[in-house]
């Protein structure tokens, strides 16, 4: 079963585009589900919206991320 958050379920490139990030810094994070936490539905920006290294980051149903 995907990963829901708040009301959306999160698409494997998604997931995917967050475990990358993770990797990449865990921003102060000691886990992967901790960090994959601070990742939400953002309705009216149509994408996965979170916080990372003082960035907001927007993660598209395909995995693109942008900030």
């Amino acid at each position: 079963m995907p990963y829901v958050t708040r009301h959306h379920r999160l698409k494997r490139p998604q997931l995917e585009a967050i475990k990358k990030l993770w990797l990449r810094s865990p921003d102060g994070e000691t886990s992967y589900r901790m960090f994959r936490s601070r990742f939400y539905d953002s309705r009216m920006m149509g994408c996965v919206m979170g916080r990372w290294c003082g960035m907001d980051i927007g993660i598209e149903a395909d995995g693109h991320t942008h900030t």
